[in-house]
């Protein structure tokens, strides 16, 4: 179970997580949940993955594989395995969060 208790620490299952940046968003999926922290400027490779026991899973470049990571604004469930990933750049993600892969990318400009 994740509990919120301020902009920058969450409880996950018991054991405390702090940030220096606010969480903006949290998703749940089955073995695990995402986090996108971010603030009013850009936080580069500020999606990350924790298992339920409060363990960091990979980041968001680790599959997206930027060669200047940059900050994404939003992030979406899409389905049990699926993500929709805003990038800062204008491109939206589509992202196997089960396999760690793109399945589409959308550029917006």
């Amino acid at each position: 179970m994740i509990k919120k208790i301020n902009n920058t620490i969450i409880d996950v299952n018991g054991k405390m997580l702090e940030f220096d940046i606010n969480i903006s968003q949290i998703l749940e999926y089955n073995d695990f949940f995402l986090l996108l922290l971010r603030e009013r400027k850009e936080v580069p490779n500020n999606v990350i993955a924790f298992d339920y026991e409060g363990n960091e899973i990979w980041k968001i470049n680790d599959i997206v594989q930027a060669k200047i990571p940059r900050g994404f604004d939003e992030i979406e469930k899409i389905s049990d395995d699926l993500l929709k990933a805003h990038y800062e750049l204008g491109i939206i993600f589509e992202i196997d969060v089960i396999k760690r892969e793109i399945v589409n990318k959308t550029f917006l400009r």
